[in-house]
């Protein structure tokens, strides 16, 4: 009991919930909820519970099996196959006749479209999260979210897979995709302390929210306003761009409340800045060296991330204002128009919230927002994209070549020319699969683009956005065809397990890499 305390814990409650049904004939906490103003949480409560034990079911039929003599899973196939196990799972349950409004049939194209938006926390969606899904279809896409944001599932898994299976030399370039190479062997360290950190940070959000909205309409109802507060916590420190409140933050009663942006701006600018660097920068050990050592600084990796990151927020954040201070920010007071710039250039590199108009948007903004969105978040984040340290190493790579230095170079660092050729190979792969895409989908929407109903920029816009993770539409998403919305979750399924590790999958290994051809010379540029 001391060991299994969460499930002691559980099992006590339905025992006390049991006795007093059968005895008494109504439900404890079902009526503590009621008392203190939480009509809407014995939902809540119950799902809660039964996912938390089918999920109980299936850790103890992993740990009770030895299959070490069966097989052994290469790690980027292991995450591949926990993120579509995660997103098959949330389409049947969505599926399920509770999860919606009894007016609405979901159909299986919507269910897998929202699924996978919700897993690779993208934003995109094709039903109306806020009007069409039930309390339970809600709290189902919040844990979907939960679980896709930071790789939850791929880090358990891949604990175990240590535990269980021991991991091969050759596997640990796919390793440092998802766990960072100093914490390697630390893993079930690592992954405690990121579900410490995110509880702590949602749960900070959470209470700053809460404070925020104003007890009045759609919010006056305490269980409504929490719901709310915890759904919009969690999903904006997971740039998962889906919200239960109509309209999102340009809703009426929160389009003009800027400290509530300012506070949903601070949770995606920290979830898609990756864990791995805020234990770097906020860590209580990082914080004592650097206060007993003045000398040390931040890491190498955590300056690229912070510094590319900054830099990429305040370009975006000019070009915008530059060309909306007299559009979109025309009646915006000068605090609130500083706010929505900023939060215009940040959501637009991961988080998928919008509080102006997109599709409103002059041309040159958007088609800057696609250089943001196809550059994306930090590595190890919850976020999509080429990644700010790929855009960085690329930049310098550009530099070097300039200057004709024989060694690319950032930060004072030589960057070895194994990183140099991976950060290509990204930028060359997401490259060519969003032209993959773009063009697919102008053959499937061909129809809607000839009569005028999709522009170009919607089609590239669209496909960027979802391959990327981000989220932000013209508002063509509901409106596509089947194969149109088909197109997009392939996107975005791509976009959250990686263009490379899907090159890791299918790519060949080579039984020898200690050789060397002669060299070869031909004209460039």
């Amino acid at each position: 009991m001391r060991v299994h305390w969460v499930e002691t814990v559980i099992v006590l409650l339905l025992i006390v919930e049991g006795v007093s049904y059968n005895l008494f004939g109504f439900i404890i906490f079902s009526n503590l909820f009621k008392i203190i103003g939480l009509e809407g949480f014995t939902d809540f409560s119950s799902v809660t519970i039964q996912m938390f034990f089918v999920a109980y079911i299936f850790m103890e039929m992993f740990k009770k099996r030895d299959f070490r003599q069966y097989f052994k899973i290469h790690p980027g196939l292991l995450f591949t196959l926990s993120i579509l196990g995660l997103i098959l799972i949330g389409t049947g349950l969505l599926m399920l006749p509770e999860m919606t409004k009894p007016s609405y049939n979901i159909t299986f194209i919507d269910s897998l479209f929202l699924s996978t938006s919700s897993t690779s926390v993208t934003g995109l969606a094709t039903v109306d999260v806020a009007n069409i899904l039930t309390l339970k279809g809600q709290i189902v896409v919040l844990f979907l979210i939960q679980l896709g944001a930071l790789n939850t599932i791929a880090f358990a898994a891949l604990y175990l897979l240590i535990a269980k299976f021991g991991i091969g030399i050759k596997q640990h370039d796919v390793i440092e995709d998802f766990v960072n190479n100093t914490s390697f062997l630390d893993t079930e360290k690592m992954f405690s302390k990121i579900v410490k950190w995110t509880i702590v940070i949602e749960l900070v959000g959470f209470i700053c929210i809460f404070t925020l909205l104003k007890p009045e309409g759609m919010f006056a109802d305490n269980s409504s306003r929490v719901f709310h507060s915890l759904f919009h916590a969690i999903s904006s420190f997971c740039n998962a761009g889906l919200t239960t409140i109509p309209d999102g933050l340009m809703n009426p009663l929160l389009i003009n409340n800027y400290l509530l942006h300012s506070v949903t701006l601070g949770l995606f600018f920290l979830g898609g800045f990756g864990m791995i660097y805020l234990f770097d920068i906020f860590g209580i050990k990082s914080l004592r060296k650097r206060m007993k050592s003045p000398w040390k600084t931040l890491r190498f990796d955590t300056k690229i991330s912070l510094y590319t990151t900054l830099f990429l927020l305040v370009l975006g954040g000019v070009v915008f204002y530059a060309f909306e201070y007299n559009k979109s920010l025309e009646d915006k007071s000068g605090f609130g128009a500083m706010i929505t710039t900023l939060f215009s250039s940040m959501t637009t590199r991961n988080a998928g919230f919008s509080t102006v108009d997109i599709s409103s948007l002059s041309l040159p903004v958007l088609v800057f927002f696609l250089f943001l969105m196809f550059v994306g978040a930090s590595s190890g984040s919850s976020g999509g994209g080429i990644r700010v340290s790929t855009f960085a190493i690329m930049v310098s790579s550009v530099v070097s070549t300039i200057k004709r230095k024989p060694h690319v170079e950032l930060f004072k660092r030589t960057i070895e020319n194994e990183l140099v050729l991976k950060a290509y190979s990204i930028f060359i792969f997401f490259v060519v699969g969003n032209l993959i895409g773009i063009f697919a989908l102008l053959i499937t929407e061909y129809q809607a683009i000839e009569s005028g109903k999709f522009l170009l920029i919607d089609i590239i816009f669209e496909h960027v956005s979802a391959a990327s993770t981000v989220g932000l539409s013209t508002g063509i998403t509901a409106e596509l065809s089947e194969p149109g919305k088909m197109i997009l979750i392939v996107a975005m399924f791509v976009g959250r397990v990686g263009t490379l590790t899907i090159a890791y999958l299918f790519g060949k290994q080579v039984m020898s890499r200690r050789y060397k051809y002669p060299k070869g010379h031909t004209m460039i540029g």
